[in-house]
Parts: structure tokens; sequence; C-alpha cells
């Protein structure tokens, strides 16, 4: 017996032996490191290896330092080579490293503390049996990024996460907050309720933004420096959403688009509606996947010409619009955030309400919606005595000034309590909700420094006639949009549809349909979306947003008779990358609770049997805990960063 398994052994050892050295290659599995290549100093030739390579922090990683002479590409065997890696712009401290099985490899075990740019130094003390006076020193600049994977940490949270998943549809309960109607503040009334204070929101807005265009034309086109990117796409696109979850549709009241669109409507005295297929958010749905297509195949938010031609052509649109069609038609139905704005803010712990619908039905006037002497009326065509959520209301008080009874209220309400509550649920909200989790999952993955090689593995698939016949650039453009359209607008929809049917089936006889069932289950991932988004900006935010410092700065300097200071372009984090980690876990963990606790309000609603309801939410329970686990995994990888810090 003991011979059988020792040829077993043998052979096994043998089947394998290939497959080790192909994974270890000629040093061992080390690959390349830093940004210097190969160096020659000094009739040597010193290569920097690292295994596993890049390096990350906390991941231990044995760095060789391999020497050859420069001109016969000898190996420099029996010296004495020290290595040391420090954070750029300190001095390494150095450690003599150890000579490999591969002659004239020196190698040394070092794990980085940090991330960032680093600087790993080698010093060569002796080689081919003489010593170095002066030792040679040789400084390879080095970035540090997060670890891959995720850590125990993170898996615990994971495991608590499945443990929700259990419990939250049947346990879970939100408190609704003390009924507090900030209108009833004198001064916070009198100040959301002056004129003055949104006309000088939105010209001030209006003037930022024309100047932010002009630069976009007349800086220097590189994205890092120039205002106009960097404000409008490292601050303004990854910090607004965040506006939407704590205030709804505020920045709305600022917004310079619909402040153009309004003025122009009301100065044209335009009192037509938008033609009947416009009034849906099907097409500000397009026009935000065109945007993000765009971001991420032509790069717009690095051009500040092309960031500056977008402002200007949004611009026209809304006084184009406003020219025609009445009130905002432009932010309800065609801009390309509106959508996403009315989603988001459902989730929003403000509201504005009809205290009493029945004083609304006996007040024949209607000065809310119509206006009055003192009132515009609602520019979102909303009614507040049938409104009942948030995904319109912008919060501008209009209709606040136009009631006769004094019957409106702003109020703090339950955490996403639209999302439950509402009566009204249609077919483009649902389809939007849904395909914004695939979109902010591929443009997460999209970020991570091994999606070139993943598109570049698919492209290979392509037939060979199609490879030869178009330039590299252009079918693996082809295959990454295939892969954002077709993930975020086809599979993921599908994949819900699919849950959809499954939990049809399972209500049984009493089930609402696949389709009522997609649209009415949607919204629970509305939630999950948001969370990605959320997370993923936190990063742009925390991380690269300190860079809108020098940038400021420079512009101030170079456009202006004032001066703030000199720019410092290394940039630092608002927040450690340890931190901002942990931020995304805990915005991910706490969505998906609140994904949970919506499908379980809808599936009580929806159902009058409990069992059936409890049947129907399966599917979807575990839709949403596959979209968060996704989400957890790539934000745990490294994260390339827009225009860098």
């Amino acid at each position: 017996m003991s011979r059988r398994l020792a040829a077993l052994l043998v052979a096994v050892g043998l089947a394998l032996a290939p497959a080790a050295a192909r994974a270890h290659g000629e040093h061992g599995g080390a690959e390349r490191l830093g940004g210097g290549g190969v160096v020659t100093v000094g009739g040597w030739q010193i290569e920097l290896l690292s295994h596993p390579a890049p390096l990350a922090r906390g991941q231990r990683s044995h760095v060789v330092a391999k020497v050859l002479t420069a001109v016969a590409q000898a190996p420099a065997s029996g010296g004495e080579v020290a290595i040391g890696l420090a954070p750029a712009g300190t001095a390494p401290e150095v450690r003599p490293a150890t000579e490999t099985t591969w002659a004239g490899n020196y190698g040394l075990e070092l794990t980085p503390a940090g991330t960032g740019e680093h600087v790993v130094r080698v010093v060569l003390g002796a080689l081919g049996g003489r010593r170095l006076e002066p030792p040679l020193v040789v400084d390879f600049p080095v970035a540090v990024e997060r670890a891959p994977g995720l850590g125990p940490a993170a898996w615990t949270v994971l495991a608590l996460v499945a443990l929700l998943a259990a419990l939250a549809v049947y346990a879970a309960r939100l408190r609704p907050a003390p009924a507090l109607d900030l209108l009833a503040i004198p001064w916070l009334r009198r100040l959301l309720t002056s004129r003055a204070f949104q006309r000088g929101l939105q010209g001030a807005a209006l003037a930022l933004t024309a100047v932010v265009a002009w630069l976009g034309f007349a800086d220097v086109q590189d994205g890092g420096v120039n205002l106009a990117t960097k404000l409008t796409w490292t601050i303004w696109w990854a910090g607004v959403i965040f506006t939407f979850v704590l205030a709804g549709r505020v920045w709305c009241v600022a917004c310079p688009f619909g402040a153009l669109n309004e003025w122009t409507a009301r100065a044209s005295g335009a009192w037509r509606r938008l033609p009947r297929p416009f009034r849906n958010i099907w097409w500000a749905t397009g026009a935000f996947v065109l945007l993000t297509w765009a971001d991420e195949q032509l790069g717009v938010v690095r051009s500040p010409q092309v960031t500056g031609w977008i402002i200007v052509f949004f611009l026209v649109l809304a006084v184009a619009v406003g020219l025609v069609y009445e009130r905002r038609s432009f932010c309800r139905h065609l801009c390309p955030i509106g959508g996403l704005i009315g989603i988001y803010s459902m989730t929003a712990p403000l509201e504005l309400r009809a205290r009493d619908a029945g004083t609304c039905r006996t007040h024949a006037e209607k000065g809310c919606y119509q206006g009055t002497a003192d009132s515009a009326g609602c520019p979102m065509f909303e009614f507040p005595q049938a409104m009942d959520r948030n995904n319109y209301c912008t919060l501008c008080v209009e209709c606040v000034k136009g009631c006769a009874r004094d019957n409106l209220a702003i109020r703090f309400r339950a955490f996403g309590k639209d999302l439950w509550a509402t009566r009204r649920r249609v077919l483009d909200e649902a389809y939007l909700a849904v395909a914004l989790v695939g979109l902010t999952l591929l443009v997460t993955a999209q970020m991570l420094p091994a999606w070139p090689a993943w598109m570049s593995a698919l492209a290979r698939w392509l037939p060979a006639a199609v490879r030869s016949g178009l330039k590299p650039v252009t079918y693996l453009t082809l295959v990454e949009s295939a892969v954002l359209l077709g993930g975020a607008l086809v599979l993921t929809p599908l994949l819900v549809l699919a849950g959809a049917a499954l939990a049809d089936r399972l209500a049984g006889p009493r089930g609402l349909g696949p389709r009522r069932t997609f649209v009415v289950f949607a919204y629970m991932f509305v939630p999950v979306g948001l969370a990605v988004h959320l997370a993923h900006n936190l990063a742009h935010l925390l991380l690269e947003g300190g860079g809108i410092v020098p940038v400021v700065q420079r512009a101030v300097a170079l456009w202006t008779p004032f001066a703030l200071g000199e720019p410092d372009w290394r940039g630092v984090a608002a927040a450690p990358d340890s931190v901002v980690s942990v931020l995304q876990v805990a915005v991910l963990v706490a969505f998906f609770v609140l994904s949970l606790v919506a499908g379980h309000r809808l599936a009580a609603r929806e159902y009058a049997d409990p069992r059936a309801a409890g049947r129907a939410i399966v599917p979807f329970v575990l839709l949403s805990l596959a979209f968060t686990v996704a989400g957890l995994v790539l934000l745990q990888q490294p994260m390339g960063m827009r225009h860098g810090m």
C-alpha cells in the first residue's frame, strides 16, 4: 500500500511540476515592479521584481533586485545588497537582502503599511568580489494599492448580512421620526418662501456654471488641473447624489439648467405640455446611460473642452424647451439625471405633503398648482393633494406660497418610506431602478486595474476576421460597450424579471403576474443601486476630492488678480483608505437592510395571505443579497481615481 501511495505521489508530483514551473516562472512568479523599469548604473543592470505584484497594503511581498553585469548580462552573484521601502518623500530604511536560488537575485520580504506612492531603495554594497565605495543607491518609484479580496472584517460583515437576510424580512421595522413641521419654524419658513433666497441660489449656481464652462474652453486641456473637469466630475458629479438621499430633489431648486428652463417658460408665456410620448422618464434614462457610456468609453470626464460643450448643450436645450413648453418640462421629463434623482429621492427622510386631503378637496381655487399673484404654481406639474412620494417635488415651496388654507407641511418621515407607501408604480421607473443596480456595479468594475485584462480576454472570443479588420482600440471599445450596456440594460433586468416569474409561481394562485410583480418589487432594488453608487463615490470624494484645493488655487492665481496660496499638487486624502473601506461596507450593509424592509412591506401590502407574501419575496431577497455581495467584493479591490490626486 505504501509503495502504491508513493508511486501515486510521484506521479502527481510529475504531473504538477510543469504547471508549478509555469506558475513560478523564471523568477519564482515575480513580476516587474516600479515605474523605472530596468536601471543601469556603474556597469550594473538592476531590475526590480516582486511576488505578488503589485505591492498592496498589509500584504507580504517578496521583493527581488535582479542584478546583472550591464555588458555581458551575467548574474552578479555573491554580492551584498540591501533593500528598503518607504512612502515617497521619506528615506527608506534598508535591510540586507538574501540571494535566492536564482543567481544574482537578491530578495527581501516587505509588507507595506499604507497605500499610495512609495519608493523601493536598492543599495549595492559589494558585487563581483569587490566592494563599492560609495555604495550604489537606486530608488524605484512604486505604487502601493489596497489589498485585493475581502479581509476578515469584511467576511464577518458578509456573515452578518446573510443572517439579516433571514431575519429582517420578518422582524425589521422602521419607526418614523416625530412629525416636526419645518414650516412651523417662523425663521425657516420666511427663508424658504423668500423669492430672493431661491433667486440668489440660482443666480450663484448659474454664474459658477458659466465660469466652469468658460474654463473648459479657455484653460489648459488637462483634466487633472482644469477646474471645469475637477469641479464638475470629481466634486459635483460624485457629491450631488448625497443630497438626493438626505433631502430629495433639493438640488433642483438651485440647478442652473432648471432655473433657465423655468425662467424661459415664464418669459415666453409657453403653455403647451410636452407631447405625450415624452411624458415619462425613458428619455431621461436613455440620456443618463448615454452620458455614463461616454464617461467610460470616451473619457469625457478627463476632457475640459468636452465638459464645456456638455454644459453648453444642456443649457441651450433647457432654454429651447422653455421657449415652447410650459413650466419645468425639461426637468420633469428630459434632464439626464432627472429620473435618477427621482428614484433616489424616494429614500430621503424629508417630505412635503398636504396636512389634510379633505381640506384640499373643499378648496376650489387650487392655487398650489395653478399659481396665484404671489406664486407661480408647481413648476414640476405636481398636485399636492394627490402627492404621496418625493420623485418630482423639488421643495421649491411654490405650492406653500399659493396655498390659501396653509395646508402644507415639510416633515421628517421614515427613511425610504416612499419605496413601499406610494400608490403609483410604473414600468419606466421600475426598469430604471433595476438597471441602475447593474450600471453602478459595472461602472465600479471598470475602475479596477484588472478590467482591461478582462476585456482583452473577452475580445479574444471575437472572430479572427473581426479582430483583423478592426483596430484593437475599436473592437475593445465595442466589447466594453456591449458588457456595460448589455449587463446593465438587459442582463440585470432579465435576472429580476426571472425572479419575478419565480416569485409569481411561489405565490400560488393569488400571484400578481410576472409583469406586475416585476414593477412592484423593482422598487426594492432602489437601495441596492443607491448603496453602490454612494460607496463608489465616497472613494472619489474622500480620496481624491482634496485635489480640488490646488486646482482652485491655480485658477484663481491664473485668471484673477488674487492669490489663495501656492498649490500643493501632491494632494491629501480627506480620510485614510481604511476608513473609506469601512464606510463603504457600512453603506452597503445599511442599504441592504433597507432593501429587505422595503421588500417585506411591499409583499405585505400586495398579498393578503402572509404565507404567499413570505414565499414571493424569497427570490428578491436572494437577488438583493447577491447584488450587495458583488458590490462588497468589487469595492474591496483597488480602484482607479477619476483625475488622480
